[in-house]
């Protein structure tokens, strides 16, 4: 009995109607199976796609005064005859890519700055994958024509690019850089990150970058807090609070504020108008 051969794709439509189900039910069900249906149409279109990959291509030569006409055939797998395969490099800090790497990964590993130049005298169509995994910077320089229209493109470690060789130029997928370690700096915060290089800036932010009033549960106690204010530290309308023992002297800056502790009642002074004048 003879066997018939399939060539067509599963067709995958809804094959079902929901009963006493909630109408919201029903409808999810629709367009869960709507998305198959689309997935089928896909791939037949994908199908035909992949088939067109494999073109002929064809060459004459004349012997004797006899024509000889040559076929050859290339295929998906000529074009990514390495894929699954990886090219590592570890430990070199110079690359040129080669016909051999098509479809391969391809690693450099190293403390030290990597160069690595693609090969544009290689057979097109040409694809491979590409990643840093150390922490020198990897520059990707083409011998010749431009990479995302530019002269070279750089990796930052972690970074994984899949680069396609056009015929005269180099395009890449989106470089996007994982984040990167960023150990705390006292007082510093992270104010941006860098999508390119997977950096975070931090910075320690300056009095004028707060805002809203603060309440007195938000202030800690003065015996909570290390170092000393200074009127630099503060905006001009906010003024300069201290405590001490013994009555002020010397100047200071206007709507200064000092607290005398030697007595059980605090005395309690303001600089204004270049004196130091008590209040109580």
């Amino acid at each position: 009995m003879a066997i018939k051969t399939v060539v067509n794709p599963i067709s995958l439509r809804y094959p079902f109607e929901l009963r006493d189900q909630p109408p919201e039910v029903v409808q999810a069900h629709r367009y869960a199976f709507q998305g198959l249906v689309d997935v089928n149409q896909a791939i037949s279109s994908l199908k035909s796609q992949l088939d067109a990959v494999s073109k002929t291509q064809t060459g004459a030569s004349a012997t004797a005064g006899v024509t000889t006409n040559t076929t050859s055939t290339i295929t998906i797998e000529d074009i990514l005859a390495g894929l699954g395969t990886v090219n590592d490099q570890t430990g070199n800090t110079s690359y040129t890519t080669q016909t051999g790497d098509a479809g391969a990964l391809l690693v450099l590993n190293d403390a030290s700055p990597v160069a690595v130049s693609l090969n544009s005298v290689v057979t097109t169509p040409f694809a491979l994958f590409i990643t840093n995994a150390g922490a020198g910077l990897v520059t990707l320089t083409p011998t010749s024509g431009l990479i995302n229209g530019g002269a070279s493109i750089a990796l930052t470690k972690g970074q994984l690019i899949w680069c396609v060789f056009g015929g005269t130029n180099w395009l890449t997928s989106a470089v996007f850089a994982p984040p990167q370690d960023t150990p705390a700096v006292t007082h510093e915060f992270i104010t941006a990150f860098a999508a390119s290089s997977g950096v975070f800036i931090q910075a320690q932010p300056a009095f004028t970058d707060i805002s809203g009033s603060a309440t007195a549960a938000q202030v800690p106690a003065l015996s909570a807090l290390t170092g000393a204010i200074t009127a630099g530290q503060l905006p001009a309308d906010v003024p300069v609070v201290s405590f001490g023992t013994g009555a002020p002297s010397g100047s200071s800056t206007e709507g200064y504020l000092y607290f005398d502790m030697t007595l059980a009642v605090y005395v309690g002074y303001v600089y204004h108008s270049g004196a130091w004048n008590q209040f109580s």
